[in-house]
């Protein structure tokens, strides 16, 4: 599994990781652990919110690479459920 440490996303952090799929192929897995909320505060997340990405892709880096769009995705569209 590929690991990239915590991220941020607009307000959101999140770490990214990588997922076995069938036919040796891997998905991205994005799980978002905290937020920043309107007083500047990082508020945490137990257990983290966690989305794969919906397609598997041939390398680990390609992935990864998708977990971070699909992170920057749901926390620009508001697709999270979170009010930063």
């Amino acid at each position: 599994m590929g690991f990239e440490g915590c991220l941020l996303a607009d307000d959101f952090y999140y770490w990214a990781e990588t997922s076995p799929a069938p036919d040796g192929r891997f998905y991205g897995v994005v799980h978002f652990t905290g937020w920043r909320d309107v007083d500047d505060v990082i508020e945490s997340l137990d257990p983290p919110l966690t989305h794969t990405t919906p397609v598997a892709h041939r390398w680990a880096g390609d992935a990864l690479e998708a977990a971070h769009a699909l992170a920057k995705t749901l926390a620009a569209e508001g697709e999270l459920g979170i009010e930063p």
